[in-house]
């Protein structure tokens, strides 16, 4: 991962989210954009009302360590793609993003596509009808000097996140881990509301 990142608190599993929703201000779109199970990309487009594009970072090729080869269920040691990137409306950066895709349970076109790095990742299975599903989905609140400096914001911003495994029918799989820019939501809260979300 690019960026460092601390979790402020713990990271909550769906329901404990949903629990703390009301002391935190969050209106029905914060909420299902962090929980949706469907494509970010698309969520996005639809709350945007525009496309949303994909700045590359950084994308290598790394060895899975023992612990996240556990996380996603494929063998330690294989071969992985490490890629972080910033999901984009226009010149706007609106989400941090860092994936692990172990390579060997990727189809040759996807593999391809991925390494050309000009698509996230959400559009690509979409734009191809492959059906996906995440599970362990975990939602919080970071701290992040580096990724808040890139939005703009003071240092000391909490921003939602969220981590959870990607599974596809063609058999691909990985996990990612995403970090929102607080404007995402900015005009889906009453006034004074938005205090909640930095």
């Amino acid at each position: 991962m690019l960026y460092n990142i601390t979790i402020s608190g713990k990271w909550m599993d769906g329901s404990e989210f949903l629990s703390v929703c009301s002391s935190e201000f969050l209106d029905a779109p914060t909420r299902m954009l962090l929980l949706s199970d469907g494509s970010l990309t698309l969520l996005l487009n639809a709350s945007l009302l525009s496309s949303v594009g994909l700045q590359r970072l950084r994308q290598e090729e790394v060895n899975l360590d023992r612990d996240m080869a556990e996380y996603i269920e494929a063998e330690a040691g294989q071969t992985a793609t490490d890629r972080d990137v910033w999901l984009m409306n226009g010149a706007k950066r609106v989400v941090y993003a860092n994936s692990i895709l172990p390579t060997s349970l990727m189809r040759d076109d996807i593999y391809n596509e991925i390494a050309r790095g000009n698509t996230p990742i959400g559009t690509l299975l979409s734009e191809q009808s492959i059906l996906t599903r995440r599970d362990r989905l975990q939602i919080g609140r970071i701290m992040s000097v580096a990724i808040c400096r890139e939005l703009g914001l003071p240092d000391a911003t909490l921003l939602w996140a969220r981590r959870y495994r990607l599974h596809a029918e063609v058999g691909f799989k990985g996990a990612l881990i995403e970090v929102f820019s607080p404007k995402i939501f900015e005009g889906t809260h009453g006034k004074g509301k938005d205090q909640g979300l930095t």
